[in-house]
Formats: structure tokens, sequence, C-alpha cells
């Protein structure tokens, strides 16, 4: 007779073989053929979902490309004596297929997600150091129902494949004057959400693995690639503005024409007899400078003839558009009076701001800012990575400094109760361009430091998963030398203005110096209040010796006068050790 299993055993089988982790070979063969794929559960620590996780972001970094590639199909045909507007066709097949692709993997992510257990926030069981697993597939539903399937969902509908070969082909050019403006609508609204997508499943990345990219050149490229494809929307989206200005042009000067029809536009309509003795294209030649209409920015790719080129060379053309005015801010830019391109050149360069900083922001942490080439690479050189999970103590309040941190991603809390004091408490967030640990620089710039390291005056502890370059205590002493030779005043306001130290004892002072002004400015009041009252007094007479009338007026100004001695004083900070930025290192 086998023995029997116990019951929470068996629970965890079960919850094991639904993960598929944990389970033994044999259990493993029974899941996989007694269980079908579609319903089983997956970990969202497991290495399927995480591998999963960076499959899908690369993709949505696809997909981010390819949608853009639909503002290409429009194309101009210039000939002689007539010019007309078309769509590539072959182009479209191509983006289509592409985007559908796509759209098959952003369906697929949606079923995976019904599929992926989530960690209950409020369950009190702690198992490896986490919350429970919800396992239950109506409660990971209903919470993906509740949170981002909306979202995904819009993300997913082919939109941009409808409007090109249903909508557009069914208006016809004659009866819709802005219908690529519906194609630029419909593909930026969507264009938001698949951005956006990108933000939650990065974090979901970092909070599984602590980073997107594992080294460097992997964090330098996932920059770039941000930078490149804002550089490849805003090139596709002046190309197709590029033909609507130019069309814009021809409607204007068709409406003043005699026999013109906005049918003879398109390629597939146009009338030979009609071309022959129209003018319209005369007086929109973007080349000709005494033309009246004012192409504005445009103007470059049609004097080019653009719109007429081959897909590859009008891409890489409006990329590199899109790349310099982008990186100049649209500085260069001659715009015209139309309100689309004026709104359309401040966006550029609001965004070329924006992402500039972005990414200038993650390169330069910013108390090296003051520092030279030459000891910022004595730095570097010295710099190791330092990894930190959530809830990690990073130094204690008290304990030995042993290395200044520099955070790159994730939060940190920093804390202090002023050595222990009753009542005193302080607590910071320390963010990406933050650092800690700066009592040991004080200690490290002493001409002849001791061997006893610097105490620390703040609790530290990672709130999420932290990545952080450390300097170690005798790498930072060694480079000490370097701040000596400095003499700088700037390093040293620079120091204490990204200094938490420091800065905690400023708002203390700050409060300190308030509460002594209302203090006094009390004290003072109650002098004033106190002499009016006196005055008053000793205008009663008083019969008889009895007791004055005023007693409540006695017993007030007697309770406010001891207000000022009664008041608590806020804890004194020791003000922070000043480091000697200016001191000569002994020979």
């Amino acid at each position: 007779m086998k023995p029997a299993i116990p019951l929470h055993q068996k629970q965890a089988g079960l919850a094991a073989s639904k993960l598929g982790v944990g389970t033994s070979k044999k259990h493993r063969a029974f899941v996989a053929g007694g269980e079908q794929w579609y319903s089983k559960i997956f970990d969202p620590s497991s290495d399927f979902i995480l591998t999963w996780n960076r499959i899908f972001l690369l993709s949505c970094f696809a997909a981010l490309f390819i949608d853009p590639l639909y503002f290409y199909v429009p194309k101009i045909t210039y000939g002689s004596p007539a010019s007309c507007v078309g769509s590539d066709n072959h182009l479209a097949v191509i983006v289509t297929f592409l985007r559908s692709v796509a759209d098959l993997l952003y369906v697929l992510h949606i079923i995976i997600k019904f599929r992926t257990a989530y960690i209950n926030p409020s369950a009190t069981l702690r198992v490896f150091g986490r919350g429970d697993l919800v396992t239950n597939p109506k409660d990971i539903a209903w919470k993906y129902l509740k949170s981002d399937f909306a979202v995904d969902v819009v993300a997913a509908l082919p939109l941009p494949q409808i409007i090109v070969w249903f909508v557009i082909p069914a208006i016809k050019y004659s009866t819709a004057e802005h219908n690529n403006n519906i194609l630029v609508l419909i593909v930026l609204a969507q264009y938001l959400p698949r951005l956006y997508l990108i933000f939650p499943l990065t974090y979901e990345i970092v909070k599984a693995t602590g980073v997107v990219a594992k080294t460097a050149w992997e964090g330098a490229v996932y920059n770039l690639v941000l930078y490149l494809i804002a550089s490849h929307v805003l090139g596709a989206l002046w190309y197709l503005l590029s033909v609507d200005r130019q069309t814009a042009c021809w409607k204007k000067s068709c409406r003043n024409e005699t026999g013109c029809d906005f049918k003879f536009l398109d390629c597939d309509a146009l009338n030979p007899t009609w071309a022959k003795t129209t003018t319209i294209f005369s007086e929109c030649n973007a080349s000709d400078d005494s033309i009246k209409f004012d192409f504005g920015m445009f103007q470059p790719a049609l004097m080019n003839q653009a719109p007429a080129e081959s897909f590859m060379m009008k891409y890489f053309y409006s990329l590199w558009w899109g790349l310099q005015n982008l990186s100049c801010y649209g500085q260069t830019l001659t715009v015209s009076t139309y309100l689309g391109e004026t709104l359309y050149c401040i966006f550029l360069a609001v965004l070329g701001l924006v992402l500039f900083a972005h990414l200038i922001g993650n390169v330069q942490v910013p108390f090296f800012s003051q520092m030279d080439d030459q000891l910022l690479d004595a730095i570097c050189e010295r710099l190791v990575s330092s990894l930190c999970t959530k809830g990690t103590y990073i130094v204690r309040e008290g304990d030995p400094v042993t290395e200044m941190l520099f955070i790159i991603r994730g939060k940190l809390e920093s804390s202090t109760t002023n050595g222990g004091r009753t009542g005193f408490f302080n607590s910071i967030t320390l963010k990406p361009g933050d650092f800690c640990g700066e009592e040991l620089l004080g200690w490290a710039l002493v001409p002849k430091p001791t061997t006893n390291l610097p105490s620390s005056t703040r609790t530290v502890r990672a709130l999420i998963e932290v990545e952080a370059f450390a300097l170690q205590a005798e790498d930072l002493k060694f480079v000490a030398n370097q701040f000596r030779r400095l003499h700088s005043k700037k390093l040293q306001h620079t120091f204490r203005y990204y200094s938490h130290h420091w800065r905690t004892w400023a708002s203390c002072f700050i409060q300190v110096a308030w509460r002594r002004y209302k203090r006094r400015k009390m004290a003072k009041d109650l002098s004033m209040r106190e002499s009016f009252n006196s005055v008053r007094l000793d205008e009663v007479d008083y019969e008889d010796d009895s007791p004055p009338k005023n007693t409540l007026a006695l017993k007030f100004i007697a309770r406010t006068r001891k207000l000022p001695q009664n008041t608590k004083e806020l804890p004194k900070l020791r003000k922070p050790d000043e480091p000697d930025f200016s001191a000569e290192p002994d020979d």
C-alpha cells in the first residue's frame, strides 16, 4: 500500500504542474501529454515569459518602424504635359504583409497575457520572498480586462490596412480633398498605444532581470534606436505632407480654371485633352521662384521631385531630413503661414529637445559635469557595476561607508534619524542620476585620511531593482588626489547641491530659522497685547478693595505668556563635514 500524500504537497504539485516549474521529468511528460497548450498557465518570472517579452519588445520596435512606411504609398508622377497623384501598390502590398505579421504578434501577446499568472498584492503568504501567485484563469482574465486589455486591442487592430485598401479607394480622389490626412490621423492615433506598450513591457523585463540591456553597448543601441525611429516618423510624415502640399496647390489652381475637375489629378482618371490645355502644373512648379504659392519647408522635396523617386531614394532622403532637423530642433527650416506646417515644426522642435535631454540625461551623472576628461577617465577605470535586488539594504545609519554608489536605473530610499534622535525622521528617494555614500568623499579628501572609514549618516534601501556603478573607498582615495588639484569652487558647490546630506541639513536649518522667526513674532505680538491690556486695567477704578472685574483678560494674559517658553525646539542636525577641494596633496 502506497503512503498517503499530504494535502499541501498535492496542492504544491498541482500549482507546479500548472506553472510548469518544480516538477520531475516523469510528471512533466504527463502534463505535456494530458494538458493542452492553450490551457497552460505561465509563471510571470519563468524563462519563457522573459524570452517572449524580449521578442515582443523587438517586434514592438519593428512595428513602430513599419507603420510610417504607409506614408510613402502616395506618390506623384511628374510628366509632360501633365502630372498626377497615384499610389505605389507594390509598396502597399509589402507594408501590409509586414504590418499583418506584426498584428498577429500583438494578438499572440494578448493570448499569452490571458494565460500568465500574476502576484496577488494583498496576499500575506510569502513564497521565496514574493507574494502568492494567482493561477485561476478567471481571476487572470478579469484582472487583464480591467487593466491593459483595451490598449492591447487598439494596438492590434488592422486600421491602416483598412484605410489603404478599402476607405481611400472607396471615396476616390474626386470627392476627398484630404484623404492623406485620414491616413495620417489613423496611423498616428494607433501609434500612441503601440508606443505606450513599450514602457510597461520594458518595466516587466527590468523587474525580472534588473536591466533591459545587458551591456553598455546594448544600452547605447537601445537609445539610438529610439532616436532613429523618431527621425523615421518625422521624415515619413514630412514626405506625405509634401505630397499633400503639392496637391493643395493643384486644387487651388483647379478651382480657378474653367473645365478643371479634381478627378483629373488622379493618375487613374487623367484626361489627356484637358492635360494639353491646363496651366495648373506650371503655376505650381516648386522650382519656379515666380509662383505665388508658398510651399514652405516642403519646397526642397518638391524641387527635387522626391515623390516621384523610387522607394529607397525617397525613404533615405526623408530619413536624412528627419534626422537633420531633429538634431538641430528645426532651426534651419523656413516655414510658410500654413497652420499645419507651423504646428508640425513646433512639435519637431519640442520633440528634439525632449529626446536630446533624455539621451544626454542617460549618459551624464550630474556630479561629474564639472570634471575634466582626464579625471573622468580615472574614475571610469575604477567603477564597477552593481546590481541590487528589491529590499536590499545598501548601508545602514551608523555603519561604515565602503563605497559611493551612482544610480543608473531604479530607485533607492535614503532615510536618517540624525543619530537616533527621538521624533526626527527624514526620508528621500534617490533616482537615476543621484548618488549616495558622499561621506566617503569627505574622508578621501583629507590630506592624511585615517584607516577608519566614515560612518553613514543615512540608511539606504533599494525600493526596486537598482543598477548602479560603485566606486570603492581605496579607489576613491586614489582619485581624490586628482580632486585636490582642481582648486574649483564650482565642484564644491556642485557637491553641496547634489549631496542629500547637505540638502537635509539645509532644509532643517531653514525650518529652525522659520520657527525661530515665528516664535519671536508671536512673543512680540503677545507683548504688545499685554501692554495694551495693562493700560486698560490701569484705567479701571476699584471700590472698597474689591477684586478686578476683568479677570478673564488677566487669565488669558497669564496663559499666553507661557507659550513661547513651551514651544518645542526642532532637533538640531549637525552640519556635514566640508570636503577639502583645495588642499594640495602631500609629496
